[in-house]
């Protein structure tokens, strides 16, 4: 069976928040809007240690918008489904009939954490639910919830930062079950990772081979590294690597001992995130991996996500790098941000784009910028000029696009309608500056038809003209296309063929500085007044007043 959503309300930074997870789930979204919080129930709630969490009262959300009332009420439900039909008799699963609710063809079952505060005191009760939401009576609920605890435990990693710690013993309070010889292979393999850090001239081939077998020994111990059997029908939907072991990475010959040694690392760290606890082989843990691109070179990084997406469990990633997310798929992306009322949740869910516009944003956005994810607002553009000079008008008017959160991105070769979808299911604001030619007048029809209840100036600009040069040079502009074209002010040529001339003599890279270095000689007085009100528009979208 699998995590398939939680629910939250009053838990520390989350007011509401619904959540639906995949197989891979890579969270996104700004400092502080609830993405700890989040990881953070999950674990109170799936301990490895199977004890139940004891509530303080700082545990309970402070809306400071109201001013800093407190919330008197958390409640965490997590939902689980089976990944098959009759997955539900499978010996594990067999002691949970008495709270499986069937739901076509499929069993799922809820399990609830309900802490309220009365008289100064914190009352928590947990229990499964009935669909309707109402308690399951059952004498053994505390017995079964602490099995689902050491069923799907949590094992939360940090972030990368620990892959390196020289100082990262081995812990001491083990269980009884923890055997000596356990313990020095724990610990052997600890020096090695330590060594290959400091001094990896030291360490001999050899030695990494042993440590790698160790190390695959204690993950087969602990962690019973074998996919989850699930249906076509009924299966998560995302496409895991599970036809090679993880480990086989390990023991390529091309790999280097630094490589090595950060994939060693990680499963190293993976061992160690279950704390003091042996978890049992019917275990199937669900990882959390905080910020893995901390201190990773790229390279490094991606080869760190080609062995954790191998891993055969459910796994959820935060990440702040748009390199790692390029390598994520579409699906698995889920942007968290704040609202007065509730965090809100988007994503793509299959089927909300067509393959046809699936392959376009995946090429242009996510492979080509991946930071556009992390964007509150898009300014979509015709053109490579458009580019260049929004992001240095803006510069010279005060703002400064990137820490606002704005991305400009061209949408011309990968088409209008798949990005405006893509940014609507992300939760991304955005704006377009359509050139008046025809095709132009085609793309502002196109945003009309897509607008919805959203007034026109709010997502549309068409320039009065036929394009962006053509556009400046009306507004101010001329003499500077007449130097760049070699024509003299007293030459009546037409402006077509001014402009013309000006970009056969000069890259738009070089025409779009130009126009700024012109710009900049009186500020942003001569900035055209249209280009100065898309600009205060969509930097008022970013702040949250569009």
């Amino acid at each position: 069976m699998h995590l398939e959503s939680i629910e939250i309300s009053g838990f520390r930074g989350i007011k509401r928040l619904s959540l639906s997870f995949n197989e891979l789930t890579v969270l996104i979204g700004e400092n502080a809007w609830g993405k700890s919080s989040l990881l953070d129930a999950l674990c109170l709630a799936l301990s490895p240690d199977a004890k139940f969490y004891d509530f303080n009262f700082s545990d309970f959300h402070i809306d400071h918008a109201l001013g800093n009332e407190r919330s008197t009420e958390i409640q965490i439900v997590l939902h689980w489904q089976e990944d098959y039909e009759g997955e539900h008799l499978a010996r594990r699963y067999r002691g949970f009939q008495p709270f499986l609710i069937d739901k076509d063809g499929i069993k799922h079952f809820y399990y609830q954490i309900h802490s309220h505060i009365e008289n100064d005191k914190i009352i928590t009760k947990r229990q499964f639910l009935q669909l309707d939401g109402h308690g399951i009576t059952h004498e053994d609920t505390n017995k079964f919830i602490r099995q689902l605890m050491v069923l799907h435990p949590i094992v939360r990693i940090r972030d990368a930062r620990r892959l390196h710690e020289d100082g990262h013993e081995f812990h001491q309070d083990q269980p009884p079950a923890q055997t000596q010889k356990e313990a020095r292979v724990q610990r052997r393999l600890d020096n090695t990772c330590r060594r290959l850090m400091t001094h990896p001239g030291h360490v001999s081939t050899a030695e990494i081979k042993s440590s790698i077998t160790t190390l695959r020994s204690l993950v087969d111990h602990y962690f019973a590294f074998a996919p989850h059997q699930r249906s076509k029908d009924h299966s998560i939907h995302y496409q895991s690597i599970h036809n090679s072991n993880p480990f086989d990475q390990l023991i390529q010959p091309a790999m280097t001992k630094q490589a090595r040694l950060m994939l060693m690392s990680l499963l190293n760290e993976y061992i160690r995130a279950r704390g003091p606890v042996e978890l049992k082989r019917i275990s199937r843990p669900i990882m959390i991996l905080e910020d893995p691109e901390g201190r990773l070179h790229p390279i490094m990084l991606h080869q760190a996500w080609a062995f954790i997406q191998s891993m055969p469990m459910q796994k959820i990633l935060t990440t702040n790098s748009p390199e790692l997310l390029s390598s994520a798929p579409l699906t698995a992306i889920k942007k968290l941000i704040r609202q007065p009322h509730k965090t809100e949740v988007y994503g793509v869910d299959h089927g909300e784009l067509n393959k046809d516009d699936t392959r376009k944003v995946t090429f242009h956005v996510r492979m080509h910028r991946p930071s556009a994810f992390f964007a509150r607002v898009w300014l979509l553009v015709e053109g490579e000029t458009e580019v260049w000079l929004f992001n240095e008008m803006a510069r010279l008017n005060g703002y400064n696009l990137a820490a606002e959160g704005i991305q400009i991105i061209e949408f011309a070769q990968s088409g209008l309608k798949p990005l405006i979808k893509l940014a609507k299911l992300l939760g991304i604001e955005w704006h377009l500056v359509a050139d008046g030619d025809p095709a132009g007048k085609k793309y502002a029809d196109k945003v009309r038809n897509m607008l919805g209840d959203d007034p026109e100036r709010v997502r549309l600009t068409v320039l009065p003209a036929r394009d962006i040069e053509h556009f400046l040079y009306r507004n101010g502009y001329e003499a500077l296309f007449r130097q760049l074209a070699n024509v003299s002010a007293n030459n009546p040529l037409p402006m077509k063929k001014i402009i013309y001339k000006a970009l056969r003599k000069n890259a738009k890279p070089d025409m779009a500085l130009a126009i700024v270095q012109y710009t900049q000689e009186e500020r942003d007085e001569r900035i055209p007044l249209l280009i100065r009100w898309v600009l205060k528009r969509i930097i008022a979208m970013a702040r949250g007043f569009g």
